[in-house]
């Protein structure tokens, strides 16, 4: 084995390019530069080994996980250049930044993080923004010349700035940072214009392990450990960790009826297709119509408007007639239409937060009963499960409860967990087969009724074990409805 140190390390790097440096042991060719970098899967004696056998031309690893690794490196049959560093994230995103052409910011970049809305709000800044504009996240990584179906809202971090060097040149990208990936390090030194906090409620709590570990994950893209400082923070102060942002980092604010906020949404009024409300911006008002549903939207509206005003220095006047225009999401209160004068809705709603919010907003515009198909998902946080029924009990008149991808657990063992949060009176069904589930509430239905599936949006996939079965809610209803149900 050959250690190599100091300058040679730099000379080496120099005249590496996008083609022969990795953190993927899986896509390792022979002569790459493999970086190892640190994690919390501690496999990284498994990744070396793939990387030798794969003929790696040098492997840059943490100092700290020389002696960890050092007996791979002894027992390799063959010379093997090793370079132990401090800091192997940020010399690897250095050089792949380089090596990509990516070291000057030629894509004005917003980042969205928070436990619900992210989707919504990349998806508003692309129709507004005034340059076509990629959308990486939940429903697939939109590359303007070609879509990527996504694993996870936000990729890996060497994908990650390989999509963004593939871009057309003069197109922005609005991107979803999930609390995972700013934890993992996989947006690291990630050139940010805007960076966005929409809400934080509970969630990924099997993950983080308490709310505040699951905050401070989301902090780091406004603190600088997450490589570097965003140009701009747009924060809502009508969520206390958005107060905490603010306080701890400064920004620009929006809320809703909050008079301290810089964009504040006033005079709501809620109907079945769209909502309307007056903003009011530094002396100024501005009237809004939007063909969304709710005030969570509102609030995704106020991040979008404020990111745009701020950054691209677009009048908040000339968006008023653009916005009406929006198409809105996929799988996001996605209306399925049919001829029973059912109001039938299919969104991805699966934390406590995001159930409440469309639940609530469902509430203002409902003329009858709500009818609510959900479930909670296996292998997950399971804290939330007894509070979605609860609050599923609190603005639901019929609840089918069924599963979501139950992944390794049995849906009756996640039916137990959820029974804890059921109100006294309220009608709850539980139906392990989905699609069951489903035409019980479309049998139950009546003019005028709201049907809300939730959970599962813009899927077509229900996990079981560790298959992907194809399953599509939208699909569902619409073959239910085809043959008269």
């Amino acid at each position: 084995m050959a250690v190599i140190r100091g300058n040679l390390l730099d000379e080496t790097l120099e005249q590496a390019h996008a083609g022969n440096i990795t953190c993927d042991s899986r896509r390792v060719k022979s002569g790459d530069i493999f970086f190892v970098l640190p994690g919390q899967s501690h496999r990284e004696n498994v990744y070396c080994q793939e990387a030798l056998e794969r003929e790696c031309g040098g492997i840059v690893i943490e100092k700290s996980a020389m002696e960890n690794l050092g007996k791979i490196f002894a027992n390799s049959a063959r010379n093997i250049h090793v370079w132990a560093m401090e800091n192997v994230r940020q010399t690897f995103v250095f050089v792949l930044k380089k090596s990509l052409n990516l070291l000057d910011n030629v894509h004005p970049t917003f980042a969205v993080t928070g436990t619900d809305g992210k989707t919504t709000t990349t998806y508003l800044l692309r129709h507004l923004v005034d340059i076509p504009t990629a959308v990486i996240g939940t429903i697939h990584y939109d590359l303007i010349e070609k879509i990527i179906p996504s694993e996870q809202t936000t990729p890996d971090l060497e994908d990650l700035y390989r999509m963004i060097a593939a871009l057309p040149k003069g197109t922005g990208v609005a991107i979803e940072l999930s609390s995972h990936a700013l934890d993992q390090g996989r947006a690291y030194a990630l050139d940010i214009d805007v960076a966005i906090f929409s809400n934080l409620t509970g969630d990924h709590l099997d993950y983080h392990g308490n709310r505040e570990h699951y905050f401070l994950a989301k902090r780091k893209l406004f603190s600088g450990e997450n490589g570097n400082m965003p140009k701009h923070n747009i924060l809502n102060l009508n969520n206390t960790y958005g107060q905490r942002l603010s306080h701890e980092f400064g920004g620009i604010t929006y809320g809703i009826e909050n008079i301290n906020a810089d964009y504040n949404a006033v005079d709501l009024r809620f109907f079945a297709n769209k909502t309307t409300f007056t903003l009011k911006h530094r002396g100024k008002k501005y009237f809004y119509e939007i063909p969304l549903i709710g005030m969570f939207n509102v609030e995704n509206t106020l991040a979008a408007l404020a990111a745009i005003h701020e950054n691209q220095n677009v009048e908040l006047g000339s968006l008023i007639e653009k916005i009406k225009t929006f198409s809105g999401v996929p799988g996001r209160l996605q209306s399925v239409e049919n001829n029973r004068g059912i109001r039938i809705l299919v969104d991805l709603a699966h934390t406590e937060g995001g159930l409440r919010r469309v639940l609530e907003s469902l509430q203002e515009i409902k003329k009858r009963k709500i009818l609510t198909v959900f479930g909670c998902g296996g292998n997950r946080d399971r804290t939330k499960r007894p509070g979605m029924m609860h609050i599923a009990c609190q603005f639901s008149d019929l609840i089918f409860a069924t599963s979501d991808n139950p992944r390794h657990e049995s849906v009756e063992m996640i039916f137990k967990d959820m029974k804890p949060g059921i109100i006294a009176g309220s009608r709850v069904a539980f139906e392990p087969n989905r699609t069951a589930a489903i035409t019980l509430a479309l049998e139950e239905a009546q003019r005028d009724d709201i049907v809300l599936i939730a959970g599962k949006g813009h899927q077509t996939y229900e996990q079981i074990g560790d298959e992907k079965i194809p399953f599509s809610d939208i699909d569902v209803v619409q073959s239910l409805l085809l043959n008269g149900i």
